[in-house]
């Protein structure tokens, strides 16, 4: 199961983006699976659980992430914005090319998460963001 799902995640990321390869988050209102991959929600409820993907081109050589999630004084994304939560993932053996897990918003608001890899901590792997009502 988890080499179906590293192989998909590897097609979506090449086919999506033609030669050049990115890194991407995408999330979901369920557990993210191969079969729900292209299912992708951007706005949820408070309290709801908002699951989320980082796909990656190629591995992180120190096999941690940095994750961090911001929010936006206001929904048009212009302002300033505070940090919410940031948190350093290791990545295990067989999460070479991605990383998911989820998190809860409890206030409504634009959240956008931002992920940097540990081996070029200034450099912004992908980020996305989040509506929450």
């Amino acid at each position: 199961m988890k080499k179906w799902f590293l192989i998909l995640l590897i097609f979506i990321s090449v086919v999506s983006t033609g030669c050049k390869e990115k890194s991407y988050i995408v999330f979901n209102r369920e557990p993210i699976t191969p079969e729900n991959v292209l299912e992708v929600d951007y706005s949820f409820k408070t309290g709801e659980r908002v699951y989320y993907l980082i796909t990656l081109p190629e591995p992180v050589l120190t096999r941690q992430l940095y994750v961090q999630v911001f929010k936006r004084d206001n929904d048009e994304m212009r302002y300033g914005y505070k940090l919410i939560y940031g948190k350093t993932v290791k990545l295990k053996d067989e999460q070479q090319y991605y990383y998911t897990d989820y998190f809860v918003l409890n206030e409504a608001g634009l959240y956008e998460f931002k992920v940097y890899s540990k081996d070029e901590p200034t450099k912004e792997l992908t980020s996305n963001i989040v509506h929450v009502k």
